[in-house]
């Protein structure tokens, strides 16, 4: 801001700003990852049919970097507790496991070594491989839930986390301050009729 400021006095010119959004790392909880990752290891990965394979190495064939065979897809990664200062990408959940003890998983819903926003992702779940991951993923999930309703000693154990994790003087309060959600922040680049502008 300072640096914009700075442009705008030495331009003879006007700056404003708005902070649009603003999301919290995950706050990691080991208990309920441990417990969704034994159950994942359970459900096993997504094994490919011939079909899928030619189609796999089709889309990694496009990749322009080395990447891990097309049949990794079928193995579960060991465990690990991730880089507690956070990793690359954003998610809202971030805000989430903040307030509530949280854990979540990834599945092999595209092609191994496949970036996330690219055409070689939408190739892939929309075909038999993305269903294939959402299954497992939907097995592991209903499990772990399974689990927490049966398990009173894992809610303790990963509220004990949750809290040792937040301090006893954390509160939650929202990056973005008291304001409300910027659900209008297109509406200087549309037309009246809805389409996009130049």
């Amino acid at each position: 801001v300072a640096v914009a400021e700075g442009a705008a006095m030495g331009t003879g010119t006007e700056m404003e700003y708005e902070v649009i959004h603003g999301i919290y790392n995950l706050l990691l909880n080991e208990p309920l990852a441990r417990t969704m990752h034994q159950n994942l290891e359970r459900v096993g990965g997504v094994e490919y049919t011939p079909e899928e394979r030619a189609f796999a190495r089709a889309i990694q064939s496009s990749f322009a970097y080395e990447v891990a065979p097309v049949e990794s897809a079928a193995q579960v990664q060991e465990f690990y507790v991730g880089r507690r200062e956070g990793g690359g990408g954003s998610t809202d959940v971030g805000d989430v496991s903040w307030v509530v003890p949280t854990a979540g998983l990834r599945t092999a819903t595209w092609v191994p070594g496949t970036s996330a926003h690219s055409w070689q992702a939408v190739a892939a779940g929309g075909t038999s491989i993305g269903t294939k991951g959402m299954i497992v993923a939907a097995k592991t999930l209903a499990m772990t839930a399974y689990d927490l309703f049966t398990t009173p000693a894992l809610l303790q154990e990963a509220r004990t986390a949750f809290d040792e994790q937040r301090g006893p003087d954390f509160e939650y309060v929202p990056l973005l301050g008291d304001r409300a959600p910027p659900l209008d922040y297109r509406a200087s680049v549309m037309n009246e009729d809805g389409a996009g502008g130049n």
